[in-house]
């Protein structure tokens, strides 16, 4: 990271470089290698001790809150901040209101954006910022605004994926990306932004192995004005060109044709919820698909909880939650919301269901197409690589993915596939669909056009996905 940012100071007399959480002073001592003369370095951070340790480096160390203590602008922030999210982060409880009047237009969901805002206000015009972060505002759509204050004061000069295991050392399992902008040239402010040149070319490198490849990655080079084509502002890294602007430019969406969502929370799952076993086929209890299980196209459901749920909602009415209850009891798909794998499962009529994403039909020959579509390698890899990079899938980005319709003879295929793999399921659990999905593969990258190439990419994602993803 120092290596990236030194080049475009070459020229620069008397720069200043911050690091506004400087923690362990790594990034000082990087500097100081680089052979950045020491007075041009300044160290933030909230905790005296941290502050004391890097001052007898040489440099100039000022403990100070940096998201709520101004101060002058900066040629270059970089660092690695804190990623603490506002349930964990007692800070965050404790300075709300005065955080609300500072950060309140992006919304108060992590401490990274925070930070990241911060070094943007605090930037000369034309500076740079260089910071590992949490790569959850890449798509989540809690940082869209995040995503369009970058978009609207900055250039984007490069974006890396950082390798999945960066901090397993430190024992924390967290993915992260690499993020280097350039505050707008011409700004006359901290707080008065230039339009971003649109033109602008982007680097973005997908997720490295590790860090060797840090250099050795060839970047992919796309204007900036791409991103702001995409759902919700999503920074997509990586991605195919026929696919991107398939997702740009697809009108209609699952979401159009699918209903349903999010069902009952039960608030306490040992308290509502029994097994098979213990039911003993009681027509009282019916099954309960709930969050948690990946198994694709079938499966039955080892829970099950009381028929009259309505009997629950007056005993415990703040815990025990009710959502998209005319959806109770039909027949649909249920899918898996946690986990780097996605698969969806046929759900008979007769269950009620969790806080997973559920989707219902108006014609049951949708349900078994989209049943096969959910489950092939094209919509994983929309869904998982595209529309969120993080391991829950909502309901919300499930409904975001796009549907190009297929022809009557490719949709009949598919139909016909599914009903054979789900009845085949039914009387086996331990059927293999393996070809059958390979076939629905095919027949879907038809319908969407997806190049050879391409198709090259989504395989390797879908088959190395905790790594990629």
């Amino acid at each position: 990271m120092v290596d990236l940012i030194i080049p475009y100071f070459k020229n620069t007399q008397n720069f200043s470089i911050l690091d506004p959480s400087v923690g362990d002073g790594v990034f000082v001592k990087a500097l100081i290698d680089s052979g950045i003369n020491r007075s041009q370095i300044i160290a933030h951070d909230i905790d005296l001790d941290k502050i004391e340790k890097v001052q007898k480096y040489g440099i100039k160390g000022i403990c100070t809150d940096t998201l709520l203590n101004d101060y002058q602008l900066k040629d270059c922030i970089i660092g690695n901040p804190p990623y603490k999210s506002r349930r964990e982060s007692q800070y965050i409880k404790t300075n709300q209101t005065k955080l609300e009047k500072k950060y309140g237009f992006i919304g108060l969901y992590n401490l990274y954006s925070l930070f990241l805002v911060n070094a943007v206000q605090h930037l000369k015009p034309g500076g740079l910022a260089c910071l590992i972060l949490q790569d959850s505002f890449l798509t989540n759509r809690y940082y869209k605004s995040l995503r369009c204050f970058i978009l609207d004061t900055c250039k984007i000069i490069e974006i890396k994926l950082a390798p999945r295991k960066l901090f397993h050392a430190s024992k924390a399992d967290v993915r992260t990306a690499i993020l280097t902008i350039q505050k707008n040239n011409n700004s006359n402010s901290s707080k008065k932004y230039a339009k971003t040149d649109e033109k602008h070319i982007m680097r973005l490198v997908d997720r490295l192995s590790d860090e060797n490849d840090y250099l050795k990655a060839i970047p992919q080079k796309i204007p900036q004005s791409e991103f702001r084509k995409m759902p919700d502002l999503k920074f997509f890294i990586g991605i195919p060109r026929s696919i991107y602007e398939m997702v740009q430019h697809t009108k209609l969406r699952f979401g159009d044709i699918a209903k349903g969502g999010t069902g009952i929370s039960t608030g306490n799952d040992r308290h509502y919820l029994q097994q098979a076993k213990d039911v003993n086929n009681d027509p009282n209890w019916v099954g309960f698909y709930k969050s948690g299980r990946r198994n694709a196209f079938f499966y039955k459901t080892p829970y099950y909880i009381e028929k009259n749920y309505k009997k629950n909602m007056r005993e415990n009415p703040k815990n025990f939650l009710v959502r998209n209850e005319n959806y109770y009891f039909q027949e649909g798909l249920t899918c898996s919301s946690v986990g780097r794998r996605f698969s969806a499962a046929y759900m008979p009529s007769g269950n009620l269901f969790g806080v997973n994403a559920n989707f219902f039909f108006n014609d049951s020959n949708d349900l078994f197409y989209f049943l096969g579509f959910l489950n092939s390698n094209l919509a994983k890899y929309i869904l998982r690589k595209v529309l969120i990079r993080t391991n829950i899938v909502a309901t919300s980005f499930i409904r975001e993915i796009p549907i190009i319709e297929p022809n009557e003879t490719q949709r009949n295929e598919i139909i016909s596939i599914v009903k054979r793999i789900v009845s085949s399921l039914i009387e086996n659990p331990n059927y293999s669909f393996i070809e059958d999905t390979k076939r629905i593969d095919e027949i879907l990258f038809e319908v969407y056009n997806i190049p050879t190439q391409d198709i090259d990419e989504i395989m390797d994602f879908n088959e190395n996905i905790i790594e990629r993803a």
